[in-house]
């Protein structure tokens, strides 16, 4: 990565902020201990001159001339001063030659400014303290702030060396995480590129972290992998649909072509002619399926979800289906509990409900039967079409659900397979699951209609073997 794709980056800018952030506040940091350290120092330096003149205060006046003396030769760094005067202000004894005309006479510690000894004028910063006796004599006890101001600069200059070391350590951190980070951008950019280039099969790469990025590149793979899936899909179903309206339309063009060239009578064109409609109906309802589908799987009709009875929706699906059962001679029995109403479309759930009697009836021999039932069930309305036919194999349970799957054995079947799959994509819309059982002999195709899920707004579409 170059130093200009580094500082364009938002991780870098990130970065950058994140460390003017730390150095304000190690600055703060770094200020507060400044203060404490420093005054803490002040405080203890002012209790103990006011101690010292407080205690030599009670005591006799020689033993103060004595304390006086010795403080100041005792004292080779001269960072100390002390001096006692009579009542009249009169020099007694000490290194200041009178009471700085700044400094009350209270006891407590004040700042006021002495002439060292030997030098004219107020040259000298000193917290001094003092206090009248009781033969009415002054004491003067101080201490020059040097000490102090040396202390201070030393704690400066430590925190200053400090900060600087801090600011360009969380600079380097900053720098080196946002160059980390950036890389696994670019592999991911150029990894992007790749499949929008046309290589599907390639996948964000994963280093096992379990990182933010680790999360990330394992949802869009799993995503991309779908997409796989769908695009690999749609190409099978290009295909099959390819076949299966290549033969009818063949067959339509065989027989225009044998009618054209034989000619036999107008009985015999019309009756080519109505074979041939027969046959592009077929591709027709084929290509109208197929829309259906993928309007269902789109999800355009949710917005015209009203409150259905579906108890209604069945009892119509028997209007419509048993003059259809009688013909066949299989006894179609209906039994539908009065459940409430649900959200859903009421035509495609109508379209649901005859898909699955159709199939039923399509597959159920003579003499057999088809029992449709609607109840509540625990989680919500249960469907459920059970017939008497041949059942299907658990291998092919999932399979009769995809477009156009139709067994071996039920070749010999009209239809092109897609009524169970337009079952699926309803079912789907509507926050349904679909389960497919034995009913011994016969299949059952149950319709679970989850109240609770629908209200979370949770999609369940999918379909559970039994």
């Amino acid at each position: 990565m170059s130093p200009t794709d580094l500082l364009r980056a938002t991780s870098f800018r990130l970065a950058i902020a994140l460390a003017a952030l730390f150095g304000a506040s190690t600055l703060l940091i770094f200020v507060f201990i400044y203060w404490q350290t420093a005054g803490s120092e002040t405080r203890r330096i002012e209790r103990l001159i006011e101690y010292d003149a407080r205690v030599e205060a009670s005591e006799p006046r020689a033993l103060i001339e004595r304390f006086v003396t010795n403080r100041v030769t005792n004292d080779f760094h001269h960072l100390t001063y002390a001096a006692l005067f009579d009542a009249d202000g009169g020099y007694v004894a000490g290194d200041l030659k009178q009471v700085p005309p700044d400094l009350p006479l209270d006891g407590l510690v004040h700042v006021t400014r002495v002439a060292p000894p030997g030098e004219a004028g107020p040259t000298e910063t000193v917290r001094a303290v003092a206090r009248r006796l009781p033969d009415g004599s002054v004491l003067v006890v101080g201490r020059t702030s040097e000490e102090l101001e040396r202390l201070r600069e030393q704690v400066a200059r430590a925190l200053g060396l400090g900060l600087l070391p801090a600011i360009l350590l969380s600079l380097a951190t900053g720098t080196v995480l946002s160059w980390r980070a950036n890389a696994r951008v670019k592999a991911v950019n150029d990894t992007a590129e790749r499949i929008m280039h046309g290589q599907l099969r390639e996948r964000l790469p994963i280093r096992g972290t379990g990182d933010d990025f680790d999360r990330l590149s394992g949802s869009v793979n799993r995503m991309l992998d779908e997409i796989e899936r769908l695009l690999d899909e749609l190409k099978g179903t290009g295909d099959e649909i390819a076949h299966d309206l290549r033969t009818p339309l063949t067959r339509v063009r065989a027989r225009l072509e044998n009618a054209r060239r034989r000619r036999d009578s107008i009985e015999a064109l019309e009756t080519a002619i109505d074979k041939s409609m027969a046959g592009l109906d077929q591709a027709l309802g084929v290509i109208t399926a197929l829309l259906r589908i993928r309007e269902i799987e789109a999800g355009r009709r949710r917005s015209g979800f009203d409150a259905v009875d579906l108890a209604e929706v069945v009892a119509l699906t028997e209007e419509l289906y048993q003059p259809i059962a009688e013909d066949r001679d299989i006894t179609l029995t209906i039994r539908a509990q009065p459940i409430g109403q649900l959200q859903g479309d009421h035509d495609l759930l109508f379209e649901l409900v005859g898909n699955l009697v159709d199939n039923a009836l399509k597959f159920t021999p003579q003499g057999g039967k088809v029992t449709v039932t609607l109840e509540e069930g625990r989680c919500g309305p249960v469907l459920r079409v059970a017939d008497s036919g041949p059942g299907i194999p658990p291998e092919d349970r999932e399979r009769v659900l995809l477009r156009f799957y139709r067994s071996a054995r039920d070749q010999h079947v009209s239809g092109v397979g897609l009524g169970l799959s337009l079952v699926a994509a309803i079912a789907k819309l509507h926050e349904a699951r679909v389960t497919i059982g034995d009913a011994g002999p016969g299949c059952i195709i149950a319709v679970h209609f989850d109240r609770a899920q629908r209200a979370a707004g949770r999609a369940v579409g999918g379909l559970v073997t039994a």
